[in-house]
């Protein structure tokens, strides 16, 4: 209450003096009392709920619809929130005193306190709450406010700390109360008459799971709250802030759960292996497990023929991959490992496991990773393959697509004997020999499909054998089946991910200020993939704008495998300021209307472009898609020539900020490009527009201290935020994620964060704190660029290192809510920017997929490797000196995300479908690099795991390690370079 409204503290006293508290700690309990060490050193409260219930008044007359609607979810919340508090209330009266009362004993005292763990103290959070919630309650028809009180009441760390401790026993207490049931009668019998008796008939169970699902509850009873409350009423914010409250609590429930269950099942594995050296392996602190799957092994012979299949399971732990069988298979229901045996097959190195595609044949060579699809319109060539032909898979799938391909020889054979009859016969002829070529050739598909299938959930494994007499290393291969292609790509992922972690330059890659010494698990780090520098080379998918004293250059970067590779650098004009993104417009028609005759076949708009602002006043537009390169298809010059500072567009509109402190609107012309001359110049100031960003239906524009909004219909201004009150404070960035906007500012170390709604003052974060506490010396440092991403506020500083700052990882309130972390990868300079990537889900790869555009094939490597692509996606810019533009890849994997960034570039959905050369399934970065043959195949519609990790590519001069002895860069560590992170999605 005290860090909530601002007469919460008075008047959760007045309601606590209504009933009566006393607090107990450590030194009030009497030395023979039976708690617990971790209760007796935990402070808390006992609450005697005698103050009123939470009664809703009469609802009174001329309330408007927004108004009655609300009243009826306040309902709701009171309702679930008395019956929640009802349930926890029966937990400890009808089950937890009588067993504790009851002789002789059924559960033992460690037993008891083990099955209602933390019960008391979760009450206890939601009595204070039910005070506060009571007291608003009864005033509601005059203040209408809600969202303060859940901040007041859920922002404590007792919460958490109460709810996570009770989750992470959950699954325990379940356990011992199975068993209890399956060995004592007496306690089976209690809790059937306990349930008999109560009138809704509720299982202890049933009473034990509400915990967990409390949040989750509230999360979308607020959400409906806040849909029915308009903008601008004074309930908004706080509802946004206790939603943001909120899912960060239950992400870091999630987390700890996820935590808690990595350390058990380590334990838990310990103890069932057959291996004692394994065992003590397992047991040392810093090993834990990052997944295991059930899983097939199979087993070949030398002619791709199954010898046998086993059940598995494969336990990748963050340093290694241990196979084993079951020895007992648990009970439907449980949910514990502790009646499993396992018997270790093999336990290897996670580093040296490399997951490789199956060849489409035997003979194909070891680079050869995608099976041989025949497409319908070259069966016929199926006709003349040789039938004893070899291939590696699923035995008895393979041996039916070979006997088929033999009798369609044998088919073509009789073909042509038929062809020699003298006589004619019924049923013996041409026609009826092509029907049965047809037939088989359609069986023939449909078994390709088959085994395709069968190949989405097949994983290959290269593993590190003994040492052969000579001494030098062997390797033996597994090769396991999951259940769903969502597992297997899942899976390979993982392994990527565990084997990035432990690579040398990912050891020790961010200094972490809240670590106490405690490390923090990689896999909640951004991992650096690597780095390389950007030169002039003749050498696609990434545009990094450079300069030098009077020219720019922009080179392309494809990072379509694990090592990114320039393929062009070609230099324009004038110094480069700012590059946005322009997607293909979207073409909005009626369903089944016809085209318009009058519409062009081919419009400008169609194609994704790049637009690029310079020094010289001059925005150019290249062409952006499979197969160009430096095509430039405009080329024209703002008003009086002024400096392009800033991009940002729409649909319909491009907007440049220009350094005369003005806003230039060009429109699109009628056959889809931009009209030289703008269509409106919006003079905001003298200063500078450094940074644009597009936000709904307005442009928010920065100019010295102050961000403009301005509407894109009108082009008028509507609203103006004043983001520092000290002079000479000039905005440089803007990231906005959810209803935040963060600030930074070109002197000074500190971000701002705002309300994009009331434009409200909501947080400052100075970056200063943790730079220093890494680097020696208090160096005078500022913001550079600025991305918000998945759960990360990622700043670029002057002094060239990254800082990560944990943000919420959903649309609220994008506020800091810890310390942060800084990176010991760093540039000799500025970090000029940074830009997202990530992968697309399945349902958004169907639709890129129907609208993929026709290309050719590119028929070898050098050509593979240099296909640019582009596509659709919303757009941004950047006023920095270098700035960056994601493209996509060229298989239609990349998207943008909602996460935008006036410095962030942008990212984009890929037009084209190039067949890349992939090895082996070594690329670091596998969500973005997906199999071609499956985005080609429309008869594959398999459901895909989610991305379970995202690129960042930040850019400089050079790159270092910060060490505390700091030495002066050599002349070619100065080079452009860029340092691409990949960041890991943790599921919520």
């Amino acid at each position: 209450a005290k860090d909530g409204t601002k007469d919460g503290l008075e008047r959760t006293r007045a309601a606590v003096k209504r009933g009566r508290s006393f607090i107990r700690t450590k030194s009030l309990i009497a030395q023979d009392h039976r708690s617990s060490l971790e209760e007796e050193q935990n402070l808390f409260i006992d609450v005697d709920c005698k103050h009123p219930e939470a009664i809703l008044t009469p609802m009174p007359e001329g309330l408007s619809q927004q108004q009655v609607v609300r009243r009826y979810i306040l309902g709701s919340v009171v309702d679930s929130e008395k019956n929640y508090v009802d349930a926890l209330k029966r937990i400890l009266e009808q089950y937890e005193k009588p067993l504790s009362e009851m002789e002789p004993k059924v559960l033992s005292e460690r037993k008891l306190k083990t099955v209602f763990y933390r019960v008391k103290e979760i009450l206890q959070c939601h009595s204070l709450f039910q005070i506060a919630l009571a007291s608003r309650v009864s005033e509601w028809d005059s203040v209408e406010m809600i969202g303060d009180v859940f901040v007041a009441s859920f922002s404590k760390s007792m919460v958490l700390d109460a709810y996570s401790e009770y989750v992470n026993n959950f699954s325990t207490a379940v356990a011992v109360l199975k068993k209890t049931c399956a060995t004592k009668p007496a306690f089976l019998e209690f809790l059937k008459q306990e349930q008999e008796a109560s009138p809704d008939r509720t299982t202890l169970y049933s009473l034990m799971m509400k915990p967990i699902q409390r949040f989750p509850q509230f999360i979308l009873l607020l959400q409906d709250m806040l849909k029915n409350t308009s903008k601008g009423h004074p309930d908004r914010l706080p509802l946004q802030m206790a939603l943001t409250e909120l899912e960060t609590l239950a992400e870091k429930l999630n987390e700890r759960k996820r935590d808690a269950d990595q350390r058990c099942e380590v334990k838990q594995i310990a103890k069932a292996i057959n291996e004692r050296y394994l065992n003590k392996l397992l047991s040392s602190g810093s090993r834990y497990l990052i997944r295991s799957d059930d899983m097939i092994e199979t087993v070949y012979n030398d002619r791709g023929e199954i010898v046998k299949t086993k059940e598995r399971r494969v336990f990748m732990l963050n340093d290694v991959l241990m196979c084993a069988t079951v020895s007992s298979r648990p009970s439907h229901d449980s949910r514990v490992m502790s009646s499993q045996r396992y018997l270790l097959k093999w336990s290897v190195p996670l580093g040296h496991v490399d997951a490789i595609e199956y060849g489409s044949s035997a003979g194909t060579g070891e680079h050869s990773r995608h099976l041989a699809v025949h497409p319908p319109e070259s069966l016929a060539v199926v006709a003349n393959a040789k039938p004893n032909k070899v291939y590696m898979g699923p035995g008895q799938l393979y041996q039916d697509l070979q006997n088929l391909l033999h009798d369609l020889n044998v088919i073509g054979q009789i073909t042509q004997l038929i062809g020699n009859l003298k006589g004619n016969y019924q049923n013996l002829n041409q026609s009826v020999a092509h029907d049965w070529t047809s037939g088989l050739q359609r069986l023939i598909l449909k078994k390709e499909d088959e085994i395709r299938a069968a190949d989405c959930c097949r994983i290959q494994l290269q593993l590190p054998g003994k040492q052969d007499k000579s001494g030098r290393p062997t390797f033996f291969t597994a090769v396991f089946n999951t259940f769903t292609p969502a597992i297997k790509e899942s899976w390979v992922n993982s392994l990527q991910m565990a084997k990035l972690a432990l690579e040398e330059e990912n050891h020790m890659g961010w200094f972490c200020v809240e670590d106490d010494g405690n490390h923090i698990k990689k896999e909640k780090h951004p991992l650096l993939v690597g780095h390389m520098p950007v030169m002039v080379a003749k050498q696609q998918e990434f545009k990094i704008g450079s300069c030098t004293h009077q020219m720019g250059q922009i080179a392309i970067v494809s990072f379509q495998n694990s090592t990114p590779k320039v393929i062009e650098c070609f230099n324009v004009e004038s110094r480069i300021l700012c590059m946005l993104y322009v997607p293909v417009e979207e073409k909005r028609r009626e369903p089944g209307a016809p085209p318009d005759p009058e519409t062009p076949a081919v419009r400008a708009s169609d194609v994704p472009t790049i637009c690029v602002g310079t020094e010289e006043g001059s925005i150019s537009i290249y062409k952006s898609s499979q197969g160009s390169k430096k095509v430039r298809l405009q080329h024209f010059f703002t008003p009086e020539k002024s400096t392009v500072m800033s991009l940002a567009c729409t649909s319909q509109s491009l907007y440049a900020g220009l350094v005369n402190g003005a806003v230039a609107s060009y429109a699109r012309a009628p056959d889809g490009s931009w009209d030289s001359e703008p269509q409106k110049v919006i003079k905001l100031g003298v200063l500078p527009v450094r940074s644009l960003l597009m936000m709904e239906d307005t442009l928010w524009a920065a100019s010295g201290g102050q961000v403009f909004i301005i509407s894109v219909e009108t082009h008028a201004v509507e609203g103006q935020l004043e983001a520092h009150q000290e002079e000479g404070m000039v905005i440089s960035h803007m990231a906005v994620s959810g209803v935040g906007i963060w600030i930074a500012f070109t002197s000074g170390s500190t971000l701002r964060l705002f309300h994009t709604e009331t434009l409200k003052h909501l947080q400052d974060i100075n970056i200063a704190t943790p730079v220093h506490n890494m680097l020696p010396g208090h160096q005078r440092l500022s913001v550079t660029s600025l991305l918000v991403c998945h759960g990360l506020l990622m700043v670029g500083t002057s002094l060239g290192v990254l800082v990560a700052l944990p943000v919420p990882r959903l649309q609220g309130i994008p506020k800091v809510t810890g310390r942060g972390m800084v990176s010991y990868h760093a540039h000799n300079s500025p970090v000029k920017f940074i830009v997202l990537a990530t992968a697309l889900h399945e349902k958004d790869k169907d639709k890129s997929r129907d609208s993929l555009a026709p290309g050719p094939e590119p028929q070898d490597e050098d050509q593979k490797d240099a296909l640019p692509s582009g596509g659709a996606g919303s757009s941004l810019s950047q006023g920095d000196p270098d700035a960056a533009i994601w493209l996509g890849d060229s298989l239609g994997s990349m998207t943008q995300k909602s996460d935008l960034s006036s410095s962030s570039g942008s990212l984009s959905l890929s037009h084209g479908s190039s067949s890349l050369e992939h090895r082996s399934e070594d690329s670091t970065i596998y969500d973005l690099l997906k199999d071609p043959v499956s985005l080609r195949s429309k008869a594959r519609r398999a459901k895909k795991a989610k991305a379970s990790s995202a690129l960042v590519v930040c850019g400089g001069q050079g790159h270092r390690r910060v060490h505390r002895k700091a030495r002066q860069p050599h002349q070619e560590e100065l080079a452009p370079t860029v340092m691409v992170w990949q960041i890991p999605l943790l599921n919520i």
